[in-house]
């Protein structure tokens, strides 16, 4: 017990140091790099490279980001850390963001598993400098704004990274990705009976993407537009939309974790499933006439 609390005490020494810096400047400054660990701009990265880049490409980075965060949520509810919050001389900034418990940080983990798996598909020196520096800026901005403690951080990296590359090797090696997602979801289903409202989130986001790769596997198919000019339309409109029924779900459903399992189950299988096929349905008639 001493030595857990000489610990902690140690990483809250590294947290005032860190803080120590601290300006306005960088305040805003690492308010901003966090963004790039949040799902609902990772989310929108992933659906970028999905619906304009390279659908393969989409569908394996959002399988490695949604089975990370199923597994983070499953840690956090299994070790339950408190967060460096409140305790004295931290400074906590962007609270908001800091849901359920410390260990692993999901920021870092959603980076480490996100940009991670871009480096596996690139697989090019002058990219693993770039997302290594995202990755661990990422981390360092959770420790600047005092929601993790260090070891929180550490431990998503990799968490993260680890989990960009069995997913990487699982989604080359297993030609049935349907089974192979099915699979995963069961993996993680007993951790219900332990859950969390982030766990429902994230089990619901890999919910709909499962159900909405499905869909679009077998009424779908779309094919990538050769218009530059298409592919942006299709990254505008898909963005805007998702944000609409995101926050049509914020303003009318109620907070619980079913409802938040629904609603993202429900924005996920729109973005994978449902949103391929309308849009290829408005292409097509505007082709026609």
């Amino acid at each position: 017990m001493k030595k857990i609390k000489g610990d902690i005490m140690m990483e809250l020494d590294i947290l005032r140091f860190i803080q120590s810096f601290h300006t306005p400047f960088l305040d805003q400054l690492f308010e901003m790099i966090t963004i790039l660990g949040e799902s609902s701009l990772i989310i929108s990265i992933i659906l970028g490279i999905y619906w304009c880049i390279d659908k393969t490409s989409g569908e394996y980075v959002a399988y490695s980001l949604f089975s990370s965060l199923m597994l983070n949520n499953t840690v956090k509810n299994i070790v339950k850390a408190k967060r460096p919050i409140g305790e004295e001389g931290i400074r906590s900034l962007r609270v908001h963001t800091a849901t359920g418990y410390s260990f692993p940080s999901g920021h870092s983990q959603a980076a480490a598993s996100t940009y991670g798996a871009l480096y596996l598909l690139l697989k090019k020196y002058k990219y693993s400098i770039f997302f290594i520096l995202i990755i661990i800026l990422v981390g360092l901005s959770r420790l600047y704004l005092g929601v993790h403690y260090p070891k929180d951080v550490v431990g998503g990296i990799i968490i993260g990274s680890l989990m960009s590359y069995i997913t990487y090797r699982l989604f080359v090696k297993v030609e049935n990705r349907k089974l192979l997602y099915l699979l995963t979801l069961l993996v993680f289903l007993p951790a219900i009976f332990n859950s969390s409202s982030d766990f429902a989130r994230s089990i619901g986001g890999y919910s709909g993407f499962v159900l909405g790769i499905w869909f679009e596997m077998r009424y779908v198919n779309f094919q990538l537009s050769r218009s530059v000019f298409r592919r942006t339309m299709c990254f505008i409109i898909g963005i805007s939309s998702l944000l609409s029924i995101k926050m049509l779900f914020s303003c009318f459903m109620v907070e619980t974790d079913y409802a938040k399992f629904i609603s993202n189950m429900i924005i996920s299988f729109y973005g994978f499933g449902l949103y391929p096929y309308l849009f290829n349905k408005v292409s097509l008639r505007s082709r026609i006439n």
